[in-house]
């Protein structure tokens, strides 16, 4: 199954390798869209560089329909009387259902040799890492710009934290996890901006420590299959 890999290097150029440069250029089709799917099937490439000759029609089709699905975004979604949040986790959910259709229409289970689990792992935590990272943190400010200081403010901070909690829960000590946010709160409190008094702050550190330790439990039970 190559789920894991092409999951892996969506996020990577989604996220990582999607920088504020480029998302401004996509709304002109040669000079932004066309570069990101390019970096989008080169990323793709690269993860399944091994079985690529099995795998490259599928790997053709990820990428046209991921740079389809982003025109449709870029050219619809300001015109949709709606929040940010549809287009965008809608756009985010055609790209997952497209990877998923291409592991059980073109890639199936028949390659030689199938990748190993310690290969899926290493897929698997890539993917995780970056999603408690650069995706959280865009996900926060791409869609309620009011936050845009605050995730700023707190970027470093945030990262530790989730990646702490995301490697506690794949540790199989989720239970200890949430302690990680504990040196924010102090820190806010020092600075007579105690994050539980922010109902936004509140909420993003809620459900940094939510969506980092439901990774690492998912991660545990990767690991303990190898």
């Amino acid at each position: 199954m190559l789920v894991p890999h092409l999951l892996f290097a969506h996020l990577l150029a989604d996220y990582p390798l999607q920088t504020d440069w480029l998302v401004v250029r996509k709304g002109n089709i040669k000079s932004g869209l066309l570069l990101h799917g390019g970096i989008v099937g080169f990323m793709s490439l690269l993860a399944v560089a091994p079985y690529l000759g099995e795998v490259w029609l599928a790997v053709l089709v990820l990428t046209v329909l991921h740079t389809l699905q982003d025109f449709l975004k870029v050219q619809l979604g300001p015109r949709l009387k709606t929040h940010p949040v549809v287009p965008y986790f809608g756009d985010q959910i055609l790209h997952y259902i497209t990877i998923v259709g291409l592991q059980l229409l073109l890639i199936g289970n028949n390659l030689s040799p199938e990748p190993t689990s310690t290969e899926a792992a290493f897929m698997w935590t890539g993917a995780a890492v970056i999603t408690v990272t650069r995706y959280y943190e865009v996900t926060w400010w791409a869609n309620w710009l009011d936050m845009i200081p605050y995730m700023k403010r707190w970027r470093i901070t945030g990262y530790l934290e989730r990646i702490s909690m995301l490697a506690l829960a794949a540790a199989g000590l989720w239970f200890v996890a949430p302690l990680a946010v504990f040196p924010r709160l102090v820190i806010s409190y020092r600075q007579d901006k105690p994050i539980w008094k922010q109902r936004r702050g509140a909420l993003e550190l809620g459900l940094g420590i939510v969506v980092s330790i439901v990774l690492g439990i998912g991660l545990h039970i990767v690991y303990t299959g190898i």
